[in-house]
């Protein structure tokens, strides 16, 4: 449950201006997750146990102008384990519901991808990162912090459940680089998603899609980001499936890859106990900048099932199980696939 503050003494000691009397409201929120988690790799003959600690917590800050638009950013203080402070952008939200991210606003893309039920916990046997391999909806969706992203007020155009997203970001500072090794920078991006929510009989239908197009400095690469994605959810009741693919090309590192992936999965809610089941299978032929691709891939192919139960308010357990099948470069690769299971709870505020 998040908690209001008034952070009137800190701001004002940041803005320096003696006599400010009024500060922006502002709320917190995060989550500890703890519990076991065990890996069995391929090349092992027995479970490797540990202890997993992760802690989260964030804060929002917002305030509302006489004419009606909100003005809100935030920042992260600590993110599943890591110590980094990370700082949203700058969003308004105008009187008739449509917003302007500012900063580090990302992809409208992105923003569009769908949420596809899937096995849940800390579960998973680390890869190695010479694996490339699409990992998400959004793979390839990168911008730079400079940017903005456009987003419409619910039924836009005159068209009950759609909503859009048009953002672009620049960058004309970033050095050009050149050769196979060069690490890579994205320049500008252009992206646009849109996402449409309809009923039929007792049924919820979202589908979701999107585009994402990135220049990078790299004067060697023979290709830039340009990828696509699709999906959709269904809800009956308390049955929720679905299922996304993604498609494109995309660069990261000192590395251009060209790649899909696909999700599919079901989530049932019982009272306090949520079942959730998913598979994902992402693969990607990976070169050095400016050499061609070939068809020797490599891939990550994971089927997850967990369990989830509601043991009090703000407290849920956990109990997840996974296996995966890791190709490097078209071969099996015994140490990164395997089964790995948790067991833990998650205390939320």
């Amino acid at each position: 449950m998040k908690k209001e503050l008034l952070l009137a003494t800190a701001l004002a000691t940041t803005v320096g201006a003696a006599g400010v009397a009024e500060a922006a409201s502002a709320s917190y929120s995060g989550h500890t997750r703890v519990g076991v988690a065990a890996t069995n790799p391929d090349s092992s003959n027995s479970d490797s146990y540990g202890g997993s600690q992760m802690s989260s917590l964030s804060f929002s800050v917002s305030e509302t102008t006489d004419a009606g638009v909100k003005i809100a950013t935030g920042f992260a203080l600590a993110d599943e384990g890591t110590d980094e402070v990370d700082s949203s952008g700058l969003t308004l939200t105008f009187t008739d519901g449509s917003s302007l991210q500012l900063i580090e606003a990302g992809s409208a893309s992105g923003a569009h991808a769908v949420t596809v039920p899937g096995g849940g916990g800390e579960v998973g046997i680390t890869n190695t990162s010479a694996n490339n391999a699409a990992g998400g909806l959004d793979t390839g969706t990168g911008a730079d912090a400079v940017g903005f992203d456009y987003a419409t007020a619910a039924d836009a155009f005159g068209i009950e459940g759609f909503s859009a997203n048009v953002s672009a970001s620049f960058n004309s500072d970033v050095t050009a680089t050149s050769g196979a090794a060069g690490t890579v920078s994205i320049e500008n991006s252009y992206a646009v998603g849109v996402t449409y929510v309809t009923t039929a009989g007792d049924s919820t239908v979202t589908v979701g899609t999107g585009y994402n197009q990135a220049d990078h400095n790299s004067e060697t690469a023979t290709k830039d980001n340009a990828v696509f994605h699709v999906g959709g959810t269904v809800v009956t009741g308390d049955l929720t499936v679905g299922a996304g693919y993604m498609d494109g090309d995309w660069l990261a590192d000192n590395e251009q890859m060209s790649g899909s992936y696909v999700a599919a999965g079901a989530k049932y809610v019982s009272g306090d106990i949520t079942f959730n089941v998913g598979m994902t299978s992402g693969d990607a032929a990976d070169e050095s900048i400016g050499v061609s691709g070939t068809s020797v891939e490599d891939s990550v192919d994971v089927l997850g099932a967990s369990v989830d139960y509601v043991i009090a308010s703000g407290v849920t357990g956990t109990v997840g199980y996974r296996t995966q099948d890791v190709k490097e470069e078209g071969t099996d690769s015994q140490t990164h696939s395997g089964s790995s299971w948790y067991v833990g709870a998650t205390v939320s505020f």
